[in-house]
């Protein structure tokens, strides 16, 4: 059956005319590349959810919110640790070579390791980490993170929106050729305007075939990036959270 039904949409392309045959050539080419998008972003995804996972049980170990960046650690793959490193980046570069906390004088070694000075200082002297600034180099973060996730799913919704169309285009190009021949030869006999007709179709049908997978991976990315936003975004309020209990001083 699936033999017959190959060889039968063959013959209907076969039929069409050059105009038909671009138009339905254009939409098979938009659908194998609207397949690699999917694919592609739904591995990200993946990536994205399984790295974030390990880095917050790598981050939740320490209680100091910066010894991951001061140790070195990297994990370059996981949005949330690039999120993390710039608001560490951040939080460094106010402290500059070395900060003063309770109870001592914490400084960054050329080492890579955290020394602390046992020192008597005065609270009013403690440095404080202006959480504004902070805030806003995270959220930085998180835009050029959402922005990585949603680059190309802008093109399944143009498949959603093109598709229909150019099928559209094609069918109505394709019967407005039968008609055109059916005035030339003065037939109108089922047998001489149905491969005509046929052909018109093909090309609609290829263009449902090329949005309607599209509109369910477009819903279905959307909802994904949302949540990994959410997601962002309470690990940005946790690493706040955790600088302004061990640096900033109330």
């Amino acid at each position: 059956m699936n033999v017959v039904v190959a060889a039968g949409l063959v013959y209907v392309f076969q039929q069409a005319d050059w105009v038909g045959k671009i138009i339905v050539i254009g939409l098979l080419i938009g659908s194998a590349f609207t397949w690699s998008v999917m694919l592609t972003k739904w591995q990200q995804l993946r990536r994205t959810r399984q790295s974030g996972e390990e880095f917050l049980a790598q981050f939740r170990r320490t209680r100091d919110p910066l010894h991951l960046f001061i140790n070195n650690y990297e994990q370059p793959d996981s949005p949330l640790y690039n999120i993390y490193r710039m608001g560490a980046e951040e939080v460094s570069g106010q402290f500059g070579s070395g900060r003063k906390v309770a109870g001592g004088y914490k400084t960054f070694g050329e080492t890579g390791t955290l020394a602390v000075v046992e020192a008597e200082v005065d609270t009013a002297e403690r440095a404080v980490v202006n959480l504004d600034t902070l805030r806003g180099t995270l959220g930085r973060a998180i835009d050029q993170e959402v922005m990585t996730l949603e680059s190309q799913v802008s093109v399944l919704s143009t498949a959603v929106t093109a598709g229909p169309f150019l099928g559209l285009l094609g069918s109505a190009w394709g019967v407005m050729h039968v008609f055109a021949s059916m005035a030339e030869q003065g037939s109108v006999r089922l047998s001489a305007v149905a491969p005509g007709i046929s052909a018109a179709l093909l090309a609609t049908v290829v263009g449902l075939l090329v949005a309607v997978p599209s509109l369910f991976a477009y819903n279905w990315l959307a909802a994904q990036i949302k949540q990994a936003t959410m997601r962002f975004e309470g690990f940005a309020d946790e690493f706040v959270g955790a600088v302004e209990r061990n640096y900033v001083t109330n």
